[in-house]
């Protein structure tokens, strides 16, 4: 049985920072990290209910609708006095390092390790749950299709490596 998905992202998380190299975890505060992956989706809240659990694609306009969630997460809990660092994780999970995703990238923008860690443990526990609009992927065609994101120079590999030993 699935924990949910903001559970399931943050303790992936934490499996993947255990299986990085040494020198990787280094550079990443697990409970920064932890934080934001239990916090990443908190902006759905503010997502109409029939965009959320809409069976099938979204149109262009409710997907923009929907690529709000992670502004409107950091805004809310910016708020609530979150750590810069949660919020900036957070914001960004949807960034990619050549700047393509959402929101458009500013100056707070780094596609650290930590951020890697949350995409690919939101990717994958969003993959593998069922949704309205998805069956659920196994975990071998989850994998495949993060493993693209390597492919493509996004991710990196030891990141990848540390996913496949966590699940």
């Amino acid at each position: 049985m699935k924990k949910g998905h903001l559970t399931e992202t943050r303790i992936l998380a934490a499996k993947i920072y255990s299986a990085l190299p040494v020198e990787m975890k280094k550079e990443v505060d697990i409970s920064i990290l932890q934080q934001a992956a239990m916090l990443h989706d908190y902006g759905k809240v503010l997502i109409p209910k029939e965009i959320l659990n809409k069976k099938g694609a979204l149109t262009p306009e409710e997907k923009k609708i929907m690529e709000l969630h992670s502004e409107l997460g950091y805004e809310l809990l910016k708020q609530q006095g979150v750590n810069e660092e949660v919020l900036n994780l957070i914001k960004y999970h949807h960034q990619k390092p050549d700047g393509s995703g959402y929101p458009v990238a500013d100056k707070n923008f780094e596609y650290s390790i930590s951020s890697q860690i949350l995409e690919a443990a939101d990717v994958y526990s969003a993959l593998t749950e069922e949704r309205p609009y998805h069956k659920a992927s196994t975990k071998e065609e989850a994998l495949l299709i993060i493993y693209k994101e390597v492919e493509k120079g996004v991710l990196s590999n030891e990141v990848f490596e540390a996913l496949k030993k966590s699940v």
